[in-house]
């Protein structure tokens, strides 16, 4: 009896390794397909994308030669660098890029020394609020606040500072002070939720001043 429970106990431990070197061969099989399908698909019409832009942006080196403001918005779409999330800053009153970042949690850079966190060929929008003064609003709280955030985390208590994200700390900005909802998305009224970046394009409570590319 206790042989041919050991034999069971055999065959069903061969059984059981071969479904676990199965389950590993499927999963590098299929991390190797969503790979080309991910490059195919979303990277090669990114590039192209990026390159048909960059005819249009500016050099960023030429940033300064429109006069930024306080509660200035600089957005970088989609990248590697961003880890293909996206990310933005918000610029204070004494002309540095506020932003929660994953290695901060918040960094408080000159323009210069921002947009050399990402890689040549990153694109750099600049946004500005329709009404300047609530933008200068934004702009000293989040200098205010920089170092309330003690965590970068993609929470989704849209009103708690301390666990945060770039594009949450920035819609805190302007919605703390004057109510201003720049995405546009009636997200002022929810208490939970995520906002992001790229939703940054479509809001009615700003202007595009100017885009950019790192050479």
């Amino acid at each position: 009896m206790e042989k041919k429970k050991g034999r069971i106990r055999s065959f069903l431990q061969k059984v059981f390794d071969r479904d676990q070197d199965g389950r590993i061969q499927w999963a590098e099989v299929y991390l190797a397909v969503a790979g080309v399908f991910h490059r195919a698909l979303v990277e090669v019409p990114r590039r192209r994308a990026a390159v048909r832009q960059q005819k249009e942006d500016l050099p960023v080196s030429r940033i300064r030669e429109i006069p930024l403001l306080a509660g200035d918005i600089i957005y970088t779409p989609s990248s590697e660098s961003t880890y293909y999330a996206g990310h933005m800053g918000i610029l204070g009153t004494d002309g540095r890029v506020y932003h929660v970042h994953p290695f901060g949690p918040v960094f408080s850079d000159t323009v210069e020394w921002y947009v050399k966190r990402f890689y040549a060929g990153d694109r750099f929008i600049v946004f500005r609020a329709q009404d300047e003064g609530v933008g200068t609003e934004a702009a000293a709280w989040a200098e205010q606040h920089v170092h309330t955030v003690t965590a970068y985390r993609l929470n989704t208590g849209m009103d708690d500072i301390e666990h945060n994200y770039c594009s949450k700390f920035i819609d805190q900005a302007y919605r703390f002070t004057s109510g201003t909802d720049i995405w546009g998305k009636g997200k002022r009224k929810l208490r939970h939720g995520y906002l992001y970046p790229f939703q940054i394009v479509k809001s009615r409570q700003l202007h595009m001043v100017g885009s950019y590319y790192r050479e």
